[in-house]
């Protein structure tokens, strides 16, 4: 079913969006109960388990009538693309190793150095690699098209500012929280002692945020912009990890993390539908399986650098200790950089 208008969007896509928000934010709960009461492989195991329940479901999925003639799969173009992630987000791992800008010790392929210690950092040679693969993957669509053939992901979906912002602020939306949530959740159990259990209840209040603020998301269209709403999400966002910083760091009461917490949730619920509604609007309605797939991807890339970039600061990438803290000023950067992204964002959405 398609929806036209702005408002009922949102109510779809904030279930939608609140639903991978709480998802994401649940985690840890679930996943510190199942390593408490059972072990760690189970929790893998339950994954397996979640997605052949989702596939068994999809079945039930009407999907639209299939061309007369379906287009060839860009295997090319899928594997440049998957090879190019591949490369950024394991580069960006290796500085935990390495650190961020020049190598703090040598880096050996089966025996031989490639990279002294001093030199520059492996991260930059893959992310560079990346980068490269990355490009070609992006010619190797812009000539499929061109010749008539259907890429993995048309160059055309990227020819919009206000879709190519609101992907930025989706990409940022989801570093900003994974990165913040694995930063938080190591430093309660290595410094604070929580257990695992304990660790997930102490998220909640980040839950229970995302909760409202998505169960608001039909509301809030109706009275602001999406544009509007992107810039206080990431606004809030950033309040709450500034009380975080404040209050987490001096008190050793449990309760001086949960308005941090709470208004980081808030803030992300708030901004998350907004941005995939900005996005998707921004398309007439023939693409919007196309868009809505970049969407997606944009979100999953986010997600997984929020876990590199905040795992390599917390495994030592910022000499001199205190990496909890810095790590967690850094994961702040972004979200100030969210809303920077935010504010470029144009005042009339016009399709492409």
């Amino acid at each position: 079913m398609l929806f036209d208008d702005t408002t009922t969007r949102a109510r779809y896509f904030g279930v939608v969006s609140g639903a991978a928000g709480i998802s994401a934010a649940a985690g840890p709960l679930i996943g510190g109960l199942i390593t408490s009461y059972v072990s760690w492989r189970a929790s893998f195991l339950l994954q397996v388990v979640i997605v052949a329940a989702i596939a068994w479901l999809g079945r039930g999925i009407v999907d639209p009538p299939l061309p007369a003639r379906r287009p060839a799969f860009d295997w090319l173009g899928a594997v440049l693309s998957a090879l190019g992630l591949f490369l950024v987000v394991f580069g960006v791992l290796q500085s935990g190793a390495y650190g961020w800008g020049t190598a703090t010790q040598d880096y050996a392929i089966g025996g031989t150095v490639i990279v002294p210690a001093g030199g520059v950092s492996p991260m930059w040679i893959y992310v560079g690699l990346g980068v490269v693969v990355l490009a070609l993957f992006a010619a190797v669509a812009w000539t499929r098209e061109k010749n008539g053939r259907t890429p993995l992901v048309s160059v055309r979906l990227f020819a919009n500012l206000t879709s190519n912002l609101g992907l930025l602020t989706q990409n940022l939306q989801w570093l900003v929280l994974q990165g913040a949530f694995f930063v938080i959740s190591v430093f309660l159990q290595q410094v604070r002692g929580f257990s695992a259990i304990q660790t997930g209840l102490l998220l909640m209040p980040a839950t229970i945020g995302l909760l409202l603020s998505s169960a608001a998301a039909p509301r809030m269209a109706r009275r602001h912009s999406q544009r509007r709403l992107i810039r206080f999400g990431f606004f809030v966002t950033t309040v709450g990890l500034a009380l975080l910083l404040a209050l987490g760091g001096t008190r050793p009461s449990i309760w001086s993390f949960v308005p941090g917490l709470f208004l980081m949730g808030l803030g992300v619920g708030i901004m998350l539908t907004a941005s995939v509604n900005l996005v998707q609007s921004a398309w007439p309605e023939e693409v919007q399986g196309d868009i809505s797939g970049v969407s997606r991807s944009v979100s999953n890339l986010g997600s997984s650098l929020g876990v590199a970039v905040a795992g390599s600061l917390v495994a030592g990438a910022i000499p001199g200790g205190g990496q909890y803290f810095s790590a967690l000023v850094i994961v702040g950067s972004f979200a100030v950089l969210g809303w920077i992204a935010a504010l470029l964002i144009p005042r009339r959405t016009t399709r492409s």
